[in-house]
């Protein structure tokens, strides 16, 4: 099972790598988990950052080919759409518990968005059932953009 998991995130970064790897640099930070961003520098304390945060958080402990179909149409929809507007995350919460308590995740896959100004947090939203509707991916992601653009009142790139 745990040879599954890890085949299936790594097509996910070859997908990604192979998709477009330049506008996936320039939005993912990090896929390595020593290098994962820390609770305080993306949420509590982000000094000199000025654009807004998406984490797609998920937990390789209950992975399943459904949720790395969400996950690879999520980063395919952030790619497309906010590459210039934020800055994303892919994190294992089972390598950083952390981030379980502090965003209230209880689900295996989840979006969190993070409203940032001027080096400081201004809250943040968690997008959950992010499985459901992956099969209508026009309709996913009209709803996917639509709760982004809303929480954090910027317009997507077309």
């Amino acid at each position: 099972m745990h040879s599954k998991i890890i085949a299936c995130f790594i097509g996910l970064m070859v997908f990604c790598i192979s998709w477009n790897f330049a506008n996936i640099s320039a939005l993912f930070q990090t896929a390595k988990a020593e290098d994962a961003p820390t609770l305080e520098n993306l949420y509590i304390n982000p000094e000199g950052k000025t654009k807004p945060e998406a984490i797609i958080f998920y937990n390789s402990a209950n992975f399943t080919p459904r949720i790395n179909q969400a996950i690879s149409l999520i980063i395919t929809i952030l790619t497309a759409r906010y590459v210039k507007k934020m800055h994303a995350y892919l994190i294992n919460i089972e390598q950083h518990p952390e981030f379980i308590s502090a965003f209230n995740l209880s689900e295996p896959l989840t979006l969190v968005l993070i409203r940032i100004s001027d080096g400081a947090a201004f809250g943040y939203e968690r997008i959950t059932d992010l499985t459901d509707g992956i099969d209508d991916i026009p309709s996913y992601t009209q709803m996917l953009t639509e709760k982004i653009d809303n929480f954090l009142s910027i317009q997507a790139e077309n």
